[in-house]
């Protein structure tokens, strides 16, 4: 069964993605996937990752919800 993850980007990125499609940019979709993507993709996978599941109840997750880092933050 496949799961389905949220990922949030910020109005920076969000401008990025839009220039990159309206461009037809091949090289910068290659790039924005590498920076800004990817590296929340990973950070997802890590033990004890903050990110999770979105199908998952928030009430099953181990801390509370106000101890979870933003989708996109590596503080």
């Amino acid at each position: 069964m496949a799961r389905t993850w949220g990922l949030s980007i910020d109005e920076k990125e969000r401008l990025d993605l839009e220039r990159v499609v309206m461009d037809d940019d091949e090289a910068g979709a290659l790039e924005f996937l590498k920076c800004a993507i990817y590296p929340k993709i990973k950070e997802s996978e890590k033990p004890g990752s903050c990110f999770h599941d979105v199908n998952k109840a928030v009430e099953d997750l181990p801390r509370s919800v106000s101890r979870h880092k933003k989708i996109g933050s590596f503080d």
